[in-house]
């Protein structure tokens, strides 16, 4: 069988993805050294890491750590480097070794960390996929740093509520990131959103409303049934719209049938009271 590559023999006979296949290509070049096009040897640069691994003390993500790091990091630094995360890679599983490779690497080399660092804000990424039931399939990538901040500010949000609070920690903190966007919503910090201040909008027929059949729609396209936006209308402004037969509005009403704050403040600046000639009522009992 042929194969224009190692890593495309391993990914059609092992049935694993090209990255996997790259990777394990790169570990085995590291580790056991390897043969160029014209027949020259290549050294093994991780010979610590080989013995390791052959004595079943560490696993192939030490491995990948280990090698990423010297791949990084100046040929004078790598003997010492790679015989010090392998006597760590005893103690610790990947993901915390990962962390004293990159410490380490920040001690020997802290100006390509920073770069490194500022190059991780470049690559994030955040998006919601629909899937065929409706739901949303949140995926994305944050930098480090940036991550922290989420969690900082999602981590309060997602404790358990009680003794009896049974939900799963991926739940509570799916229900932490919804309650915090509420918590922004109805804050009055957000900027304005095409010329008004962002907030959640649903339209539903009344008869829909109230006789709890059918679906409502909101602004971006979501599906939600009357039951949920009753909950939502508990302390939700409501306006009004009255459509003819092809859903073009007729009217629009608004969602405060008395004069707002607002303009209350500006008829008192104004008239400083009643306006009608001869009344002397204070401001305080005027606009109700």
């Amino acid at each position: 069988m042929g194969a224009y590559s190692t890593a495309s023999f391993l990914r059609d006979t092992v049935r694993i993805s090209p990255a996997d296949a790259r990777r394990r290509v790169a570990d085995a070049n590291a580790l056991f050294g390897s043969t160029t096009l014209t027949g020259q040897p290549i050294e093994a640069q991780l010979p610590v890491t080989a013995q390791a691994l052959a004595d079943g003390v560490i696993s192939r993500d030490h491995v990948q750590i280990v090698r990423t790091t010297i791949d990084k990091l100046p040929a004078e630094h790598h003997a010492d480097v790679e015989q010090l995360l392998v006597d760590e890679a005893h103690r610790f599983d990947p993901v915390k070794l990962g962390k004293l490779a990159l410490r380490t690497r920040a001690h020997l080399q802290p100006e390509q960390v920073v770069l490194e660092e500022q190059a991780a804000r470049k690559r994030m990424e955040f998006s919601m996929i629909e899937d065929i039931d409706g739901t949303i399939l949140l995926r994305g990538r944050l930098s480090p740093e940036c991550a922290e901040v989420l969690k900082a500010a999602l981590s309060p949000l997602a404790k358990p509520a009680g003794k009896d609070d049974n939900r799963s920690a991926t739940r509570r903190w799916a229900d932490a990131l919804i309650e915090l966007a509420h918590r922004i919503l109805n804050s009055d910090t957000l900027p304005q959103d095409g010329g008004r201040r962002p907030h959640l909008a649903i339209t539903i027929s009344y008869e829909q409303l109230r006789d709890q059949i059918g679906l409502g729609r909101g602004d971006f396209g979501a599906l939600i049934t009357p039951q949920t936006i009753r909950q939502f209308a508990c302390d939700a402004g409501i306006t009004p719209i009255v459509l003819n037969s092809e859903g073009q509005p007729l009217d629009v009403g608004r969602e405060e049938r008395l004069v707002t704050k607002a303009i209350r403040a500006a008829l008192i600046a104004r008239d400083k009271g009643c306006s009608f000639p001869g009344c002397d009522r204070p401001p305080e009992w005027q606009y109700h």
